[in-house]
C-alpha cells in the first residue's frame, strides 16, 4: 500500500504544476478579454466577466481624467512662465480676456466668443457665395416672395 500512496510533497508539487498551466491561461484569457472585451476570448463566469469590464470602463475614465488634468496643468504652467517674463508684464490687460475671474466674467468672455464665432461663420459663408456686395434686406426680402417688382433703395436723408 506504500507504493499507492503518494507522499505530501509529491501531491503538492502535483498540485502546483496542474494549477499553474490552467491559472497562466485564465489569467492571460482575462487579460485579454480586459483589453478586448468584444473579443471571442470571454471568460465563462458572468462575474468576472462584469468585473473585467467595469474594471476596464472605470480604467478608462481614469485615464482620460488624468490626461485632463496634465493639459490643464501643463498650460497652467506655460501661463505662469510666459506670466512671469517681459512678455507678461506687457500683456496683462489680455490676461482677463483669456483667463477672467469669476463665473458671470467668464460667461460673458464666453457669450462674446460665441458670437464673434457666429459671425466670423456667417461672413465667412457670405463671402463665399459673393452675397456682400448687394447685401440689400429689401431685395432679398422680394426675391424671397418672389415678387420681381423694382425694389427703390432706401432713403438716404437722416431727417
Amino acid at each position: 500500500m506504500a507504493a499507492t500512496h503518494a507522499t505530501h510533497g509529491e501531491l503538492e508539487a502535483h498540485h502546483k504544476t496542474s494549477l499553474t498551466p490552467s491559472t497562466l491561461q485564465r489569467t492571460k484569457q482575462n487579460l485579454a478579454f480586459l483589453v478586448h472585451p468584444d473579443s471571442a476570448t470571454a471568460p465563462n463566469a458572468r462575474r468576472t466577466r462584469a468585473l473585467l469590464r467595469s474594471l476596464r470602463y472605470i480604467g478608462i475614465f481614469v485615464f482620460w481624467r488624468l490626461y485632463r488634468y496634465a493639459k490643464y496643468a501643463a498650460v497652467g504652467a506655460l501661463t505662469a512662465a510666459v506670466a512671469g517674463t517681459a512678455i507678461g508684464s506687457v500683456a496683462s490687460g489680455a490676461a482677463f480676456v483669456l483667463a477672467p475671474t469669476g463665473i458671470f466674467a467668464g460667461a460673458g468672455v464666453g457669450f462674446l466668443w460665441a458670437l464673434g464665432k457666429f459671425g466670423w461663420r456667417i461672413l465667412g459663408r457670405r463671402l463665399k457665395t459673393g452675397e456682400t456686395h448687394s447685401a440689400n434686406p429689401r431685395m432679398d426680402e422680394q426675391a424671397e416672395h418672389g415678387h420681381d417688382e423694382e425694389v427703390r433703395p432706401p432713403r438716404m436723408d437722416p431727417w
